[in-house]
């Protein structure tokens, strides 16, 4: 009989696999990992999401030869770390959601259909473009900002809207010539 999870680094001396400790770890504290992760905020979705991620990353350290003294411990910071990121991205998207909410107009003229032409065109972009052009130019944030927000340089966001504007202007003047 193998012995509980109480210590991962005898489990893994005493020829254990990764995924047999991944497992043992999962059914012993899976469900305490579960309710630690929607007592910190989570919806169900999120905390199955959160526990899946902590194993898989406890795995991907393992494979490294990381040594983890107390892997349940690990696991429960790994949690906690992923609700804490999470509640970090909903506080700045409830920033973000009254400067990129839609401004409604009634006029729908040429300049509205510009409009959604050119959104279009964005949305044909590469994801880092297309991300930085919005947060830019719709949410109106600074270079500055927007590397914060997507967690780059300011000169690479400054670089992926030039590059997105210049896809952009290739691609519709190709629209008007044809």
């Amino acid at each position: 009989m193998q012995p509980k999870v109480l210590d991962g680094v005898a489990q893994l001396e005493a020829g254990m696999t990764d995924a047999t400790l991944l497992t043992d770890l999962q059914a012993d504290h899976g469900s305490a990992l579960f309710d630690f992760a929607r007592h910190q905020g989570l919806t169900d979705e999120q905390a199955a999401d959160a526990v899946q991620e902590a194993l898989l990353r406890l795995w991907r350290e393992l494979r490294r030869g990381t040594t983890i003294e107390r892997p349940p411990a690990w696991l429960f910071r790994t949690v906690y770390h992923l609700a804490m990121a999470q509640h970090r991205w909903r506080r700045q998207l409830a920033l973000l959601l009254p400067r990129i909410a839609p401004r409604r107009t009634d006029y729908v003229g040429p300049e509205a259909s510009d409009r959604l032409t050119v959104w279009a065109a964005v949305d044909d972009l590469p994801a880092r473009q297309r991300q930085v052009l919005y947060l830019h130019y719709a949410a109106d944030l600074p270079f500055e900002e927007v590397a914060g927000i997507l967690g780059i340089s300011a000169s690479a966001a400054r670089t992926h809207a030039s590059r997105g504007l210049a896809t952009m202007r290739r691609d519709l003047s190709r629209e008007v010539i044809s």
